[in-house]
C-alpha cells in the first residue's frame, strides 16, 4: 500500500470555492426572488458568477488529481486527467471559435 499524499494546496481553495458558489447562487436566487428594478441585474449577475464558479470547481479538481498522480509517480493516472483537462480544452476552444 502506497502513502498517498491528502492533495495539494488546491485542496483549501477547492473547499472555499465550493462554499463561495453556494453563496453566491443563493445569494442571486433570493435577489432574483425578492428584488425587482435596478436590483435585476445584480442578481443576474450573481447567477452567472455562481454557474461559473460551479463549472470551474471539477476542473481545478482534475488539475489537483493530475499533479497528486504525477507526485506519486502513477503516469497512467497522470495521463488519463491530462486527458480529460484536454479533452476540456478542445471543447472549450471549439465553442469559442465557432
Amino acid at each position: 500500500m502506497t502513502n498517498r499524499p491528502e492533495s495539494t494546496g488546491l485542496k483549501r481553495v477547492l473547499q472555499v470555492a465550493l462554499m463561495a458558489t453556494s453563496a453566491t447562487l443563493a445569494m442571486g436566487l433570493a435577489l432574483s426572488l425578492f428584488v425587482s428594478g435596478p436590483a435585476a441585474p445584480v442578481a443576474e449577475a450573481l447567477l452567472w458568477l455562481g454557474l461559473g464558479m460551479l463549472v470551474t470547481i471539477p476542473v481545478l479538481n482534475v488539475i489537483d488529481v493530475v499533479i497528486i498522480e504525477c507526485r506519486l509517480k502513477e503516469w497512467p493516472f497522470a495521463a488519463a486527467g491530462v486527458a480529460v483537462l484536454v479533452l476540456l480544452a478542445y471543447t472549450v476552444a471549439i465553442k469559442v471559435w465557432r
